[in-house]
């Protein structure tokens, strides 16, 4: 391939591609009609001598060369948008923007309130809600504009090919139970671990958590592993019932100044919980957005 062969205007029309995977939704990005980005595509894949896009469903999903080539095609154009800017520097200060988050109940308590803080003092005018929405929803939201991040615990999402990612921190797990329990203050043996009632949290229903599964590895029974919707729930069940409960620290933190409970060791290593950050790529390139990104990366991470 020669460079001759692909100009400026192929180079926008793959990098829409890769942000909307669709043809429909890249062609009203770009204001040009369905056929002339598919015509675009075709050149494309002539050039790259690759597919770049299969269907999957209603979506194209791109190719290993696609994702290969994704990286440098957006600096490219993100370059190319530089170049013909012309407007002031970007300035949080003067910004007056909502973002919403679609966030478990806990995040919205260890999370938002420090992110607010955070950015009062640049921003203003740039206001955190949390986005109280379906968890089956969330991506479609992301994609319609009604949501603009999506706060992930314990789970690794990477493969959609619309969305962007980026690992916040790796947050470790506490055991817990009643101050009046026989275990407290002690480490728990094997056996013992086995025969009680443990909690977690549920984590939007899904099944077979890390957390949960090494559970079962280490000979807890299926039956024994109680589910909460929350973190708070899963604290107060266990001091209700008198038995053990295994949350994120980050939540412990916030838990243990409202409620009294004491730390035991299990006999063996939990893995640890993933926090990521995801949004619509879409706003890859916005600065606000990208602004703020880098704020809760900060944010995260000051509390780890």
């Amino acid at each position: 391939m020669h460079l001759k062969e692909l100009d400026a205007n192929l180079i926008v029309v793959l990098d829409a591609l890769l942000i909307d995977a669709s043809v429909t939704k890249a062609a009203a990005r770009l204001g040009r009609s369905p056929s002339a980005v598919s015509h675009a595509l075709a050149n494309l894949r002539y050039i790259f001598n690759d597919e770049l896009f299969v269907r999957a469903g209603q979506r194209l999903a791109p190719t290993a060369r696609a994702k290969e080539l994704a990286p440098s095609v957006h600096i490219i154009v993100s370059g190319l948008e530089s170049l013909l800017r012309t407007k002031e520097p970007f300035n949080p200060g003067t910004q007056e923007r909502t973002f919403r988050f679609h966030c478990p109940e806990m995040a919205e308590l260890y999370f938002l309130p420090k992110l607010r803080a955070l950015i009062q003092s640049e921003a203003p005018n740039i206001h955190i809600e949390r986005s109280v929405t379906n968890t089956e929803i969330m991506f479609e939201n992301l994609r319609r504009g009604q949501t603009d991040f999506i706060l992930i615990e314990n789970e690794i999402m990477d493969d959609i090919v619309d969305m962007s990612w980026m690992k916040l921190t790796e947050e470790t797990y506490v055991t817990l139970t009643s101050k009046k329990s026989e275990f407290k203050d002690k480490k728990i043996t094997l056996k013992n671990f086995q025969n009680l009632p443990h909690i977690i949290t549920d984590h939007a229903g899904k099944k077979n958590s890390p957390l949960e599964q090494t559970f079962i590895e280490k000979g807890l029974e299926r039956q024994n592993i109680l589910k909460a919707t929350s973190s708070l729930a899963a604290v107060l069940m266990a001091i209700e019932m008198g038995v053990l409960v295994t949350v994120p620290l980050l939540h412990a933190k916030l838990l243990l100044n409202h409620v009294e409970t004491a730390e035991v060791t299990l006999p063996f290593n939990v893995p640890k919980m993933n926090i990521q950050l995801g949004w619509h790529r879409s706003f890859e390139r916005d600065e606000c957005h990208q602004w703020l990104r880098e704020r809760v990366e900060v944010c995260l991470k000051e509390q780890a």
